[in-house]
């Protein structure tokens, strides 16, 4: 079996950069490549999955200041775990900062859910993941006045400078996110985050009643955010080989 690219149709970008990543891996590689998951292309997803066959999934960058110039590739899941240790090389030459946590917060939470298509198909979330997190805050005893959720919105540039604006409002005390992008801006903005799976949850946890009253603040922000730009790569990067063999 050969490496076997699975772009959704009709998206140009995906076909782009698939075939960028399958480039530079050697003749001898095996596997699935899919940047995105959507109807087209998910019985190949859920096949690859099922038959424990290796598979790569790209996405845009960790890091919502370099979108466009770096995708991530990570292989057997659709974000790095977060574990690991870097020098730091290549984050830092990013030079995005890591502001201190807030000191003060105010009293808001705001919820950043994903695509509707993203969490059935690539995520494979059984369910409604922003009803359920609302139903868990109400749970907690949260007022749910002080709790909004931020529509999602296809034009990802448009999402980002959103989102910037609303972390920047000091009336919030926490994100919550299913999966890393947006809590890993907020972490880095110093505003407390919940990521509930990927790479960002190994240093936030889980959603809880003890997280909701008490925001976490790790000390490990900087390790991780660079473990994740060791992790994602520019298309020149794909083609030379330099993903595959940080990937593999």
């Amino acid at each position: 079996m050969a490496l076997t690219v699975h772009p959704i149709e009709g998206k140009e970008k995906a076909r782009i950069i698939c075939a960028a990543f399958a480039r530079g891996a050697p003749a001898w590689a095996t596997g699935h490549v899919f940047f995105g998951v959507n109807d087209s292309n998910l019985k190949y997803y859920t096949q690859c999955i099922k038959r424990g066959e290796p598979w790569f999934y790209v996405d845009n960058s960790y890091h919502d200041k370099v979108r466009g110039l770096y995708y991530r590739v990570t292989r057997n899941a659709i974000q790095h775990s977060g574990a690991g240790e870097s020098d730091g090389t290549r984050f830092n030459a990013l030079n995005i900062p890591i502001k201190p946590w807030r000191t003060t917060l105010g009293r808001e939470i705001l919820v950043c859910p994903q695509s509707d298509s993203f969490m059935r198909t690539a995520a494979r979330y059984p369910g409604d993941w922003t009803k359920d997190t609302l139903q868990k805050l109400r749970g907690f005893g949260v007022d749910m006045s002080t709790v909004r959720v931020r529509p999602w919105n296809p034009d990802k540039i448009k999402l980002s400078i959103k989102l910037m604006e609303e972390i920047g409002d000091n009336k919030l005390r926490l994100l919550v996110t299913h999966s890393s992008a947006s809590a890993i801006t907020a972490m880095m903005e110093g505003l407390p985050a919940i990521s509930e799976a990927g790479a960002a949850h190994s240093i936030t946890g889980p959603l809880t009643r003890e997280s909701v009253e008490s925001p976490p603040r790790p000390d490990d922000r900087e390790r991780l955010v660079s473990v994740l730009a060791d992790q994602q790569f520019t298309l020149e990067e794909m083609v030379s080989g330099k993903a595959w063999e940080a990937t593999r």
